[in-house]
């Protein structure tokens, strides 16, 4: 291993194909394979996989060999400090990939049923049969497979939607968020599934709502206009682009007794729209989805925040709030900040930050990873 070295050796467990400087010529896909500095001395081992820029995703460090018992305690420290952290709530992430020391790994609960999704080859070929036991014992109703990540391209992988055990649900189950029941399709498709990440900031728009006239852009299946609605706001517009997951945030609304106007429409058009015929809200959310797949999608990415917050300010009266959120792994909180301040400075915006928030307990931040400090919310109040 050459470059890079130094962000491997600080904890970091992604090695690219470029930062090594002998391979063997038989390596194979899932692989353990032990991984060695600049001078010869053992970092740790990994699983690796030829087929993606990431050859190497250390699991364990120094001497020890990765192997079913490690994975298992790695498993239940994940599970442990949910239980310490998380005591309101049975449906949450129980497994944060990289962030938990399982590297391309997501598990969560919902009513019941294990979801797990592996988006790496090694996540798929090494780790989940090491775990799959342990998982069962999670999902009392049954085991999902949700392989739907586009990043299962870039290892080489196809998607996958099935039941690994137990029988499939009869229908959406409930899945419980402070208050508000999301109808969740666990065997449907991409665009129908439930984001955990956004709990409390969603909880934080409800408290805020009451007597509000709110608008949810990228509304997807509901999250922020459920608590909108629920937190007493005095009408909620709903805007997407996607029938399916409009159709979803419509069914969320009837379960909940909620009244939501659903919009199917493109997000920036629509915005564009509104600012020209001078509507008002008293509170724009905007959750869109990643902008940025990566580094090279940067300068896009900050672009097209900075235009669709300008737009959501110039909808808010003296006293409005904005929501906006980025959940692009490749732009840093102060990228993000960067952006909002350029849209503020270009729609006249004054005001005060109310609050800066990132995911929630259950997606743990590891500082050694900057990769795993991805969403980024901030709460404006315009003077």
């Amino acid at each position: 291993m050459r470059q890079g070295q130094h962000r491997v050796l600080q904890g970091h467990p992604w090695v690219f194909q470029g930062e090594f400087q002998d391979l063997p010529e038989d390596m194979a896909p899932g692989e353990i394979v032990q991984v060695a500095d600049a001078r010869g001395r053992l970092v740790g081992s990994g699983y690796a996989n030829p087929a993606s820029s990431i050859l190497v995703r250390i699991l364990t460090r120094g001497d020890r060999e990765p192997d079913q018992e490690w994975a298992q305690e790695r498993l239940r420290a994940a599970v442990a400090m949910r239980r310490q952290d998380l005591t309101d709530t049975a449906d949450m992430r129980l497994v944060h990939a990289e962030a938990d020391g399982l590297p391309g790994l997501v598990l969560e609960r919902m009513a019941g049923y294990a979801v797990v999704s592996p988006d790496t080859l090694g996540a798929q070929e090494v780790l989940l049969p090491w775990l799959f036991d342990d998982i069962k014992a999670l999902g009392p109703e049954g085991v999902v497979l949700r392989a739907v990540s586009p990043s299962r391209q870039h290892e080489g992988l196809g998607l996958e939607l099935r039941m690994l055990a137990g029988d499939p649900p009869k229908g959406p189950v409930e899945v419980h968020e402070e208050g508000v029941v999301y109808l969740v399709d666990l065997l449907g498709g991409q665009k129908t599934g439930h984001y955990f990440d956004q709990r409390r900031n969603r909880a934080r728009v409800g408290a805020l709502s009451a007597g509000r006239r709110v608008l949810d852009v990228f509304s997807y299946t509901g999250g922020f206009a459920l608590h909108a609605a629920l937190g007493g706001a005095s009408h909620v517009t709903a805007i997407d682009s996607s029938r399916e997951a409009l159709s979803a945030l419509s069914r969320n609304a009837e379960r909940n007794a909620a009244s939501i106007e659903a919009r199917e429409e493109n997000a920036f058009d629509a915005l564009r729209a509104l600012s020209q015929a001078r509507e008002r809200f008293d509170m724009v959310v905007l959750d869109p989805p990643p902008f940025a797949r990566g580094r090279g999608h940067l300068p896009a990415a900050l672009r097209a925040y900075k235009e669709v917050n300008l737009r959501a300010m110039r909808l808010l009266p003296r006293g409005g709030i904005l929501c906006t959120a980025s959940c692009s792994h490749a732009v840093s909180g102060d990228d993000f900040l960067g952006a909002v301040r350029a849209a503020a400075a270009d729609a006249g915006f004054s005001g005060r930050i109310l609050g800066a928030y990132g995911a929630d307990g259950d997606h743990p931040v590891r500082v050694e990873i900057p990769e795993t400090d991805y969403l980024h919310c901030l709460m404006l109040e315009k003077e």
